[in-house]
């Protein structure tokens, strides 16, 4: 199992990005702390996270 299905935060947000390497996968950048506490507290869906990257 990879970290990405261990995390779906990871596999949701991180796996978009052009900086994220799965070497680094404990390295938490700004943005998905901010994103994770955001779908936490119910305050985005994650289909209004899938639909940004579109």
């Amino acid at each position: 199992m990879t970290q990405n299905e261990k995390n779906p935060y990871i596999a949701l947000i991180c796996s978009h990005c052009e900086f994220f390497k799965e070497d680094d996968i404990e390295l938490e950048c700004a943005a998905f702390k901010i994103l994770k506490n955001m779908l936490q507290k119910g305050m985005i869906t994650q289909e209004e996270v899938k639909d940004a990257f579109k």
